[in-house]
């Protein structure tokens, strides 16, 4: 479910083929499809600073449909895949739409001198389209 204002929640899980699956949820940092809406999850599978891959929410019902892969951390990925039913991101999707960041800078809003507000510009437009406080 997609909400106006707030990040979206995404749920997503992986598996071993054998039917147990682990899954997770974590607000969306991505907007894969293009149109503005933060609709997938970031991951650093290999701990190297880099996003990797992307849990993907294409359909907007809140649960990852897809995983976009980024093989060589240029920021898009390079590969996209669904599940074959069993927790494995196995079964390739075409194409692979670019990787993008939402561009976020903070703000002081109640001038105490400690930035406590990120603005976020999901769209590119150079506006921000959202804002949320300081972790």
């Amino acid at each position: 479910m997609r909400l106006t204002g707030m990040d979206p929640v995404i749920e997503y899980g992986f598996g071993t083929g054998d039917g147990e699956l682990s899954t997770w949820r974590s607000p969306a940092d991505l907007d894969l499809s293009g149109d503005g809406l933060l609709d997938a999850v970031s991951l650093d599978f290999d701990g190297d600073g880099f996003t990797d891959d992307a849990m993907w929410d294409s359909d907007g019902d809140g649960v990852a449909d897809r995983s976009a892969l980024d093989l060589d951390d240029d920021g898009r990925p390079e590969s996209v895949f669904t599940d074959g039913g069993r927790g494995l991101w196995e079964r390739p999707v075409e194409p692979a739409p670019p990787l993008e960041r939402p561009r976020e800078s903070a703000l002081d809003t109640d001038g105490d001198g400690s930035d406590d507000t990120v603005l976020i510009d999901s769209d590119g437009d150079g506006y921000a389209d959202d804002s949320r406080p300081m972790d």
